[in-house]
This record gives structure tokens, sequence and C-alpha cells, in this order.
């Protein structure tokens, strides 16, 4: 069932799942981007694609990772064709130069398809949350028995934000009294450093001892 794409707005609350624990943001403001189509290009019939990091074409520039640490994109991932099976990773900033032809695909983390997120219609379970030094990776598996040409959209939102400093606004979010919008990675992953200075250990220590009592387990 396709479930409707929606980014948030200015004055929304964003929580995302750190290994250290949650950060709570306050949406100040958006702008919407779309870039479409990103070419995989082939993909042969029963193999894969290298891992890419998708750039504007002809320049460096990631189009998942915000040019500046006072923004956050938000994106939402189309896909094509319907054979063509997406799996997402967030690499560690020291295994980025090696990335290419170095990894694996465990079976168990195949994340969207060109079925449940078609190209022109994302589904709100293609979303990902993206940062300055922690953006995604892409990699397409192709297990039908014909070569593919594999298509990528993506759909995004530039938030700006503030980190919710008010453990009792922290609290009401939690405790579902104020609504908020929870992102949590397929694992796991540590928070850039920056941000973990931004926020400082007393707050992520905060929020993650108060989550961990409401959601009964470790982010």
């Amino acid at each position: 069932m396709h479930e409707k794409a929606e980014f948030l707005k200015p004055g929304h609350f964003l929580a995302v799942a750190f290994k250290e624990g949650p950060v709570f943001f306050r949406v100040t403001g958006r702008e919407i981007v779309t870039y479409e189509p990103y070419n995989i290009g082939k993909v042969s019939a029963s193999s894969t694609s290298d891992w890419v990091e998708p750039t504007k074409p002809g320049t460096d520039y990631r189009l998942l990772e915000p040019e500046q640490r006072r923004f956050i994109l938000h994106t939402f991932v189309g896909v094509a064709p319907e054979q063509a099976e997406v799996y997402l990773d967030f690499p560690p900033r020291v295994a980025r130069f090696n990335l290419r032809g170095t990894r694996n695909i465990p079976d168990n983390t195949k994340w969207i398809d060109g079925v449940n997120s078609p190209f022109d219609e994302p589904d709100a379970r293609s979303e990902l949350i993206s940062f300055v030094d922690l953006y995604p990776a892409f990699k397409i598996a192709n297990e039908s028995g014909d070569d593919i040409y594999a298509m990528l959209s993506f759909h995004i939102a530039k938030y700006t934000y503030r980190v919710v400093r008010d453990t009792k606004l922290i609290d009401n979010l939690i405790e579902g009294k104020k609504a908020c919008k929870i992102y949590t990675f397929l694992e796991p992953y540590e928070a850039p450093m920056w941000l973990k200075d931004l926020v400082g250990d007393d707050l992520f220590n905060y929020a993650a001892s108060r989550w961990n009592e409401k959601m009964g387990t470790g982010v």
C-alpha cells in the first residue's frame, strides 16, 4: 500500500535517533528542491551496481549532503524500473575514500524497490534524513533475468532548524503530547562530531534516558 510522502513545515518538530540518543529539532525554514532523474546506469541481469554517492552532474557536489551545517536534508527517493532493488548505507566518512566496490550486500539491508517507491511518486518509506558528514550511499541489485537501466529520483526539502534544548518540551515530544516526526536509521549511526559538539553530552544523555524510559529500549 502506497504511503504518501510529506515534508515538514516550519514549526514542526523532528527527532533523529542516533546511536548516542535522539536529537530533537524544530524546523525554522524550508526550501523544496527536486533532482530527477539521477542515472545509475546499466545493471546487468542477476548482478549489482557499485555503491554510489550521488553528485550533481559535472561537479563533486553531493546531492544528499547539505552544503552547510545549518541545514538538514529531508529526501524521498523514487526508483525505476520496477525490477531495481535499492540497498542503503551511511558509511563512515573514514571509509568513503575506498567506498566503491569494497562492500558486500547483506540480505537484510534491502531498502526499497521500483514497485513500492515508484520513480514519479516516491513512497513515505523511502524517507531519508541527512546532515553534513552523514549522507547516504546506494547500490542497485537486479535479480531479474534481463539487463536494466536504473534511475533514482530525489525529492528534497532543505530545512533550517534549531536544536530543542527545553527538557520539558523534550518530555512532551517523547510522550506524544506534542506532534513530532521520528526518524530512525536502518541501523544505529553515530551523530557527526560537529553535531555532538553542538548538542552536548548533557542533552544527549537526558534525551536518551527519557527516550529509553518511554520506548523500553535503547536507540
